[in-house]
């Protein structure tokens, strides 16, 4: 604020995120008002909403592939057939990935970031009977949701395979979009109020998950397996923090 009272802005100087939003607060006549509080929440809500969530849902991924030595040698296999040995992935791979992306989609339908939805009605309704006032705040329960028997098969299992095109699951999931389409299968959401963060976390996680195991192999201490058990609070993190160790693997790296 110092520095725009003293200086301004001179003639091409790119405008940060910050600024835009002390224009905002500056301009009586703006459509929306915004106070410092504001903007302070809205900053707080980027840094955890788009920091924490991605965050953990990149330590479910490897902990699951951890775990599953199969699914890990075939995505590292994928990698070197598309991107080869002699440099990292990166985001412009990811469309030739499948199983990569497969692995992502079934990371989040086990381990949502949010696994709790909240809406509200915006005008008294009728659902399955029910009777349900304008303003009532419902909790959609998108972790059951995603792993409910009646419309997923082996519904607790880690198996990427089902997002793939060759899958035999009976729904064909390999169809479905992060964007909440398909109520099956809601990681960030649905509608107007779903996650605005779920393509910038797509491209950061895919890239990030990809160079992991391509570049290293990854031991647990005393040879067990990755605790995946779930713990509390809003980003569904692990209950116990992955703690593993890696073996260098990829000369590139």
């Amino acid at each position: 604020m110092k520095r725009r009272q003293k200086k301004g802005f001179e003639e091409g100087e790119r405008k940060d995120l910050m600024d835009i939003l002390l224009e905002i607060y500056n301009d009586p006549a703006a459509e929306i008002k915004l106070s410092k509080n504001d903007i302070k929440s809205f900053l707080l809500d980027l840094f955890f909403a788009g920091t924490d969530t991605s965050a953990a849902a990149m330590q479910w991924a490897m902990g699951e592939l951890i775990n599953n030595p199969r699914a890990l040698k075939k995505l590292r296999d994928e990698i070197n057939t598309v991107v080869g040995p002699d440099r990292l992935v990166k985001e412009s791979d990811v469309p030739n990935l499948p199983y990569l992306e497969a692995v992502m989609r079934e990371t989040l339908r086990l381990h949502p970031s949010a696994p709790l939805i909240i809406r509200e009605c915006a005008e008294d309704c009728k659902v399955i009977g029910s009777d349900i006032k304008a303003k009532t705040r419902v909790l959609v329960n998108v972790y059951a949701v995603m792993r409910d028997p009646e419309s997923w098969a082996n519904p607790d299992e880690f198996m990427p395979e089902r997002f793939l095109e060759s899958s035999d699951e009976k729904i064909g999931e390999h169809q479905m979009e992060y964007k909440g389409q398909n109520f099956r299968y809601l990681p960030f959401g649905s509608g107007r109020r779903g996650c605005p963060g779920a393509s910038l976390a797509m491209m950061v996680m895919h890239a990030a998950v990809g160079a992991l195991v391509q570049c290293f192999d990854w031991k647990v201490k005393d040879g067990k397996k990755v605790d995946l058990t779930q713990g509390p609070g809003f980003g569904a993190e692990m209950a116990h923090p992955l703690v593993c160790y890696p073996i260098k693997h990829m000369n590139a790296c």
